[in-house]
């Protein structure tokens, strides 16, 4: 009988990962693309409108060359800065994995962008 208690937690244990697996998102940022916004606060505007998960991941849609996606920090955001990145995306798409709870800042380097508004923070939720 443990034999199969055991087989039977395992199971259990293998179907919560596939469910959590399965209930992830990609999001793409911007709802289409990341590039100097139409109307300032869009970015922000957008992640208010929509929860993130543990699991989830961000799709940063960008023509190589153009953009560029930076994590960074609180400081760094505020100050459309990279002084030192967590990670730095330059090629497009880049799709970031979100395994972690908390929140995530990125701006883009490539000139004045940041200042434009090509920035944003998520907070990420645990599931």
């Amino acid at each position: 009988m443990r034999m199969g208690t055991l087989l039977g937690a395992a199971l259990a244990t293998l179907l919560a990962a596939f469910l959590l697996a399965a209930a992830a998102e990609d999001h793409v940022v911007g709802g289409a693309a990341w590039r100097i916004p139409t109307s300032p606060g869009l970015y922000r505007a957008w992640a208010d409108n929509r929860t993130t998960y543990v699991g989830d991941s961000l799709v940063f849609r960008f023509e190589t060359g153009f953009y560029d996606v930076v994590q960074v920090g609180r400081r760094e955001f505020d100050e459309c800065t990279a002084d030192d990145p967590y990670q730095l995306y330059r090629t497009g798409p880049a799709v970031i994995h979100l395994d972690s709870k908390g929140v995530r800042y990125y701006v883009c380097t490539v000139g004045n962008y940041c200042s434009l508004g090509v920035k944003m923070y998520v907070v990420v939720e645990p599931r």
